[in-house]
């Protein structure tokens, strides 16, 4: 079907925030974040912290919409 890949997802995510705060896309995670989260598909802050490029300030501001993303992709 059309279902975007988690990838996909999550930097459209990244792309809502960002227009949303006023600051370009690399600002709230990098691409290499993005394919770390992808990769280790993480659904607890806990599991989030340990992808590479996650700190506890923008875990804290933007972990949960992250989070939300990708427990809505494994259906959880």
């Amino acid at each position: 079907g059309s279902e975007m890949c988690i990838r996909d997802r999550l930097k459209a995510l990244r792309t809502r925030l960002a227009q949303a705060e006023g600051v370009p896309a690399y600002i709230i995670f990098s691409n290499a974040t993005l394919a770390g989260m992808a990769a280790k598909l993480p659904t607890t802050m806990e599991d989030l912290l340990e992808v590479s490029g996650v700190g506890a300030v923008k875990a804290a501001r933007y972990g949960e919409a992250f989070l939300d993303v990708i427990r809505e992709y494994l259906e959880i």
